[in-house]
């Protein structure tokens, strides 16, 4: 480094680091050992603080900044453009995406990806899940087959297993669960009731909630709201009921609103793509062709810098996501690498 660098205290530095590309700071990290030692920590990319909205139209995705609401991105994970890409969940900045029958981790802010072993059984209705179980190393990928069985890759053994269920022919509202607290939750419309599994332990159970599933793609939604499990249910097509789950059996009815009086909201229906954070909500208008983020607690919206183009409601997705500078092969075979190195130790 240069000698003006040289005369600054480390964490100046690292707060001006922070806010570099991620080529130029990738490049950074061979400077020394220290450095790069630096830069992996979890704290540093705290630094840069942007959360960004995945929201990936067939096959590319945009990345819109979360507090300008102005794509600041949009990149292309692979080279074919032929197949729509799926987004089955995110850890530690890392993204999981089904691609027909393969699965692959995928950093969108470095670039870096890598395919994982493909599932035992062929590609077929299917939903999947993404998320640990006791601890974050305990990460494992589960395939929910319609026909009652359940693939689960497990990250520690860089293998799959399958497991035998009770639960037949259940048609999920979504293809992918969403992950709260070493559970994964679906929503399964035509049994009215939610599929959950203990990622820890391996077992699926049903939960009966007290509000009414709503039949139909796109209506119900589960997200996570303070830590828990929460769901957004339509009533009409401009208003809605929010639940929040404490316990198993325990749900209360947090908010209640209706999307009336606002100038950009003034056709319906309304479709909520995903709950960002609780208290805010993704919402496509397919009539004005707008996406809008409504805060429920404020009853306030803003309009994002983008539009939708007229698309089936069931190719839009949306997914939260924050930076990291985390490699998607750093995450697989974590118990084998871990032999290895202590093999040589003796």
């Amino acid at each position: 480094m240069g000698d003006d660098f040289q005369h600054l205290p480390d964490d100046i530095i690292c707060n001006i680091i922070a806010r570099l590309p991620a080529k130029p700071l990738l490049r950074f990290r061979c400077v020394s050992r220290y450095w790069d030692r630096t830069l992996r920590e979890p704290n540093f990319m705290k630094l840069r603080s942007r959360k960004s909205i995945i929201l990936p139209f067939r096959d590319t995705f945009n990345l819109i900044d979360d507090t300008s609401n102005l794509i600041v991105e949009r990149c292309y994970p692979f080279d074919t453009k032929a197949f729509k890409l799926t987004i089955i969940g995110s850890f530690n900045g890392v993204v999981l995406l089904a691609w027909l029958e393969y699965l692959i981790l995928y950093n969108p802010f470095t670039g870096a990806s890598k395919q994982l072993p493909r599932p035992p059984s062929s590609y077929q209705r299917d939903a999947h899940g993404f998320g640990y179980g006791a601890t974050p190393d305990d990460l494992k990928i589960v395939r929910f087959r319609y026909l009652g069985q359940c693939d689960v890759y497990n990250f520690r053994e860089g293998s799959w297993s399958t497991l035998s269920t009770n639960y037949f022919f259940i048609a999920f509202e979504y293809d992918v669960g969403h992950f709260v607290n070493g559970f994964l939750y679906w929503i399964a419309y035509n049994r009215s009731m939610l599929i959950a599994f203990d990622v820890k332990d391996m077992v699926v159970s049903e939960i009966c909630p007290p509000f009414k599933i709503t039949r139909g793609f796109y209506l119900n939604h589960l997200g996570t709201m303070d830590g828990y499990l929460c769901s957004l249910q339509p009533i009409t097509n401009s208003k809605f009921d929010m639940w929040l789950m404490k316990e198993e059996t325990q749900w209360s009815k947090v908010y209640s609103f209706e999307l009336v009086g606002f100038p950009a909201l003034t056709h319906v229906p309304y479709y909520a793509i995903c709950i960002l954070d609780g208290r805010r909500l993704l919402i496509w208008n397919p009539s004005s062709e707008n996406l809008i983020i409504y805060d429920v607690s404020k009853d306030s919206y803003q309009t994002l810098n983008i539009s939708i183009e007229a698309l089936d409601v069931q190719e839009v997705q949306a997914l939260e996501y924050v930076e990291t500078l985390v490699s998607p092969s750093d995450m697989c075979f974590q118990r084998r690498r871990r032999r290895r190195r202590t093999h040589k130790r003796v």
